[in-house]
This record gives C-alpha cells, structure tokens and sequence, in this order.
C-alpha cells in the first residue's frame, strides 16, 4: 500500500511541474505582452518629471493695475507715445529681455520728423532703468535689438545704416555711427536669436555684432538660424540637410553627436535639449534625442517621418499610424490616437494637444502624462499669444490686431472664459509678459503697467 502510493505521488509529479511551468509560461507571456502594449509606457510616465514651471499669480479674477509708468514718468517730452508707428514688424514698442527688464521704444513730435527715444523699465515694481537715450530723428521707427549685455539700435534707408549701441542697464550710450548691419536688405540682415543680435547673408553665412555695430564672427552656410536653444544657434536644416552648431555668443562651433552620412530635416527644441529628425541616402528617416550642446542622450533610433512638435520637455514624433509623445531623453510616454498635433502645450503634468490648425475654431485635449488618462476636451487655443498660467487658469494675448480683446483668460478644467480685457477701435494697447509679470500697454499708448491680482 505504501509502495502503491509512492508510485502515485511520482506519476503526479511531472502533471504539478507541467502545471507550474504552464503558468509561468503564461505569466512572462502577459508581463511581456503588458510591457510591449502599454508597460514601457507606464514605467517610462512612473520616471518622466515635468520641468520647472514659472508661474503666474492667480488669474481666476480679472486682474487690476499694480505699478504705473507713464511718459513723463519715464522722461520722455510731452506727446510721446510707446509705439512702432507704421511698421509694426519692427521689434517693440515693448521689447522682451531674458530677465525682468522691458526695452521701450517711443516716439515724440518733432519739427520735420518724429524724435525716437529707447527707455526702459524693471517689471517688477516700475522702477524706470535709465533715462531716454535719443535715437533717429525720421518717420520710420529704429529696430532695436538686444545684444548680449547690449541693446543695439538701427535705423537704415536702403543706402547706409546708423546704429547706436547702448549699455542695457545704465542706458549710456557707447557708440553712435554708421554699421554695416541693415533691417531693411538681404545683405547683413539683423535678426534677434536668444540674447544675441545676428547680421544674416543668405547663402554666404551668419555674422555676430560688436560694440560698434560691427560684424564680428563669421559662421559660414546657408545663413538662416532654423531655430535656437538659448544661445545655441542652428544654421541651416531643413532643404539644406546640413546644419551646424555654435555660440550665439562668439561664434563658436559645436560638435554635435549627429549620425555620419545622414541629414537633417525637421527638428525641435524643448527644455533641455531637442529632438531631431535625420534621412541616410536613400534610407529611411528616423529621430534621435540631444542635450542643448548636441550629446546625444539616447542612442537609439526612433522611427518617425518628422518632429511634430514640442512643448515643456516633451516631443510629438509623426509616424506611419499617428504620433508618439516621447520624454526628453527618447522614452515614450504616450500612444494618443488622430492624427498629427496642431500645437501641444505642457501645463504641469498635463499635456493639451491641438487637433485643428484653425485658431478660430481651436479644439485641445488634455492627457495626464502620469496616469496617461484622456480628459475633457476644450475649444480654446493654448498656443497662439500663450502667457502663462496660475495652475489652473491660463492667460493668452490676442495675436489679431483685429480681435474684440486684448487678452483673455480661461479655466482649465471648466473650458469657460472667466475674464477678457476689451479692445478699443484703433487701440494702440497690449498685453505681454515679461519674466513673471503680466504687462499692459495702454490703449492711447502713452502709459505701461503691470497686472495683478485684486487685494
């Protein structure tokens, strides 16, 4: 009886062991399958941090006026006004710097001609930065610049420029005289690229700007700046295929990690660092991820036909069936269904993607990048004349001169509009940003002040 039992208990053995391995072979099988079909996604979320934001003060109420600045608070002669007169492609009347400084250009009445004048002030309490430097004395308004610790102004006739080269801080004025740097030709073109001034020759190279409005470094290519990472330029790209690297600063070249033999087409920066698309000779295209001095920062090679977009420290890769959003060093965070985005705007963890490319008809869908959660839609527009937010409401300046408003805010989780500034016909007014201050320029154009909560 014993020896019978024995012989049972070892003929079953082999039928526990098969079992137990059955369902191993279905455990790897479905941790495998999970991984493949949303598990890499899920650990790469678990691991992705959002950068860091600056925030807005709370925006849920209409703000109301903080500090004011005035003409003739900030010394200008009566009857000036902050304005770029008849050509408002020029750079002003409020000039963005890097930090908490705004440049001003304005005009005052003058015998023959309008008097230009560069002012500034600190956004954070109003305090006027210098006194007015004088500049052109002609109906069109000067192009202003900011060149490293420098603003360089010019105002050009087809025929010669003049430039005046002033300290951004104390306002003295440095230098005053001919430049060979234009804004109204082709040829030395001057063109603004993270905090530097650059003077553009297609087909022939990009020059940088010394303190007497000189060219200096020389970069050779097809002179056009495709896109820059802070005072990282990239010339060329595109059509051109070959792109090179430098200082916006001193001209320097860079040596990225790109892949021999290939070029460059679409790319993308985000917060430190961009993504970029390359195509072999007769190859397919695929993406790779850089830091901002072109290290690469994963070795492996995306499939996508294109970079189509980036917002905060993620990317938007266009492939054969949709788009991936992918984190900052090539990890994907996301499989949304549709096709490609029409903008992306990263507010915290939550990602909104743009589904139409019509700014009047704007529709964004939000995606928790944590939980890869869908949340409700809203027909608004995150990207054009975007300023910032509170966490929960968002701040967009109207980009047509034309519109009913000034500025408009929205709830981000509502989709409702909880406050507008109006436009009045033929206001000369806006609002913008500068480091974290909303800033408004009045309708008649003759007063700057900043936006704060009510008390």
């Amino acid at each position: 009886m014993i020896e019978q039992a024995q012989r049972r208990r070892r003929r079953r053995w082999p039928l526990i062991v098969g079992a137990l391995v059955v369902v191993v072979v279905v455990a790897i099988t479905g941790a495998v399958g999970w991984w493949f079909t949303s598990g890499a996604e899920y650990w790469a979320r678990s691991r992705w941090q959002p950068p860091k934001e600056a925030l807005l003060s709370s925006m849920r109420v209409h703000p109301v006026p903080g500090w004011k600045a005035d003409i003739s608070d900030l010394g200008l002669p009566p009857g000036s006004k902050f304005t770029t007169a008849d050509t408002p492609w020029r750079p002003g009347p409020i000039i963005k710097t890097s930090d908490d400084r705004a440049l001003l250009l304005a005009t005052s009445p003058g015998a023959a001609a309008p008097q230009w004048w560069l002012t500034g002030v600190d956004v954070r309490d109003g305090r006027t930065l210098f006194r007015p430097v004088a500049l052109n004395a002609t109906v069109a308004a000067p192009a202003c610049f900011v060149n490293g610790a420098a603003v360089v102004c010019i105002a050009d006739d087809y025929h010669t420029a003049t430039a005046w080269v002033i300290d951004g801080q104390s306002g003295e004025l440095t230098y005053n005289g001919p430049t060979n740097v234009h804004v109204v030709t082709d040829k030395l073109r001057a063109a603004q690229f993270g905090n530097y001034l650059v003077a553009a020759t297609k087909g022939d190279g990009l020059y940088g700007v010394g303190p007497h409005g000189e060219t200096t470094w020389f970069v050779p290519g097809a002179g056009v700046v495709s896109h820059h990472i802070g005072d990282v330029g990239f010339e060329g790209g595109g059509r051109e295929g070959l792109v090179t690297m430098f200082s916006l600063q001193d001209g320097r070249i860079l040596t990225p990690e790109f892949p021999k033999g290939a070029d460059m087409r679409s790319s993308g920066d985000f917060d430190g660092g961009f993504a970029a698309e390359f195509s072999e000779h007769q190859g397919s295209s695929f993406i790779q991820f850089f830091d901002a001095v072109g290290r690469l920062t994963n070795t492996e090679r995306i499939d996508g036909r294109r970079v189509g977009g980036t917002t905060g420290n993620v990317t938007a890769i266009v492939q054969e069936d949709g788009f991936g959003i992918y984190g900052p060093t090539g990890d994907k965070l996301l499989n949304p269904s549709g096709d490609q985005p029409y903008g992306m705007q990263l507010i915290g963890t939550t990602l909104w993607v743009g589904d139409s490319s019509d700014a009047n008809a704007a529709h964004f869908q939000p995606y928790d990048l944590r939980t890869g959660d869908i949340g409700k839609p809203c027909a608004f527009d995150l990207i054009n004349g975007y300023l910032g937010t509170d966490g929960s409401v968002f701040v967009r300046s109207s980009w047509n001169k034309k519109s009913d408003d000034l500025a408009q805010a929205y709830d981000l989780t509502t989709c409702d509009k909880v406050w507008s500034i109006p436009r009045v016909v033929g206001s000369s007014g806006e609002v913008t940003r500068i480091g974290d201050t909303l800033i408004q320029l009045s309708d008649d154009g003759t007063e700057l002040m900043s936006l704060v909560p009510p008390s």
